[in-house]
């Protein structure tokens, strides 16, 4: 007999409900479809919300999968003859630019959260791992992200993170942060050079989904290689952007929303 495990059925159905329904769903909603008690479907929906796969909109208390759960079988698409994955994309463009890292990130409440990372050299072990949340004001991911709130949005988010920080390192100044908001807004793609992991540089773009939730998209390596090759980073970034933009949207997950400020 096959030893069954509860934990991992319910994970597996609860993705299997969304793809049904496709819709987002509350935890009543969840606690009755798959027949489990509501304080389970409770605790089940705020893992995967926590570990980034899920959403959650507090205006209409509806949880939705995001794009860390396409990340899951994005490698298998291409064996079935369908078109180029997002991640063919980015691999593609790292060894163009012959650059160490790429990253796929989106806000999970105030930290950023990388849902799909490659790194050219594991060996190297950049710290780059999904499961860790990342600053949201000291990355470039972050910063990219929030240069499509408006003032007031980024005002609270900065304060957040600040009282949220684990160290003083990433604690930013609100009017230092504003200006280099406006610059990141203004110029379209954000940069940090040091500023979350010393010695590291990288540069983001943002992406739309259909759901209104917008990604970021980063380049990185050490400061100096950054630094060497910025202008063919940013012409890649622009490439990769297009490119996704032009790609068949997915079917969105009504009604969901952004991350709400604080």
């Amino acid at each position: 007999m096959i030893r069954r495990i509860k934990s991992a059925e319910r994970t597996i159905a609860l993705f299997e409900l969304f793809a049904r329904r496709q819709i987002g769903l509350t935890v009543g909603d969840v606690a009755e479809e798959l027949g489990i008690p509501q304080p389970s479907a409770s605790m089940l929906l705020r893992n995967l919300m926590s570990l980034g796969y899920l959403e959650y909109d507090r205006h209409t208390r509806l949880y939705a999968p995001t794009i860390r759960v396409m990340f899951l079988g994005n490698w298998i698409s291409p064996q079935f003859g369908a078109i180029r994955s997002v991640s063919q994309v980015l691999e593609e463009a790292q060894r163009k630019l012959d650059i160490e890292f790429v990253y796929v990130a989106r806000q999970n409440e105030v930290s950023v959260q990388y849902v799909w990372t490659l790194e050219a050299d594991p060996a190297h072990r950049l710290g780059i791992a999904p499961e860790v949340p990342r600053s949201l004001t000291c990355t470039a991911a972050g910063r990219a992200l929030l240069s499509m709130k408006s003032d007031k949005e980024v005002v609270g988010w900065v304060r957040r993170s600040n009282a949220e920080a684990p160290v003083e390192r990433l604690k930013v100044s609100e009017r230092r942060f504003l200006n280099l908001y406006d610059r990141c807004r203004n110029q379209g793609f954000a940069e940090t050079a040091g500023d979350f992991v010393p010695g590291l540089g990288a540069l983001a773009v943002t992406l739309p989904t259909a759901n209104g939730s917008p990604i970021a998209i980063a380049f990185g390596d050490t400061i100096d290689r950054v630094h060497s090759k910025r202008d063919q980073i940013l012409s890649a970034l622009k490439d990769v952007r297009d490119s996704l933009a032009g790609m068949p949207p997915p079917v969105p997950l009504p009604p969901t929303m952004p991350a709400a400020a604080p």
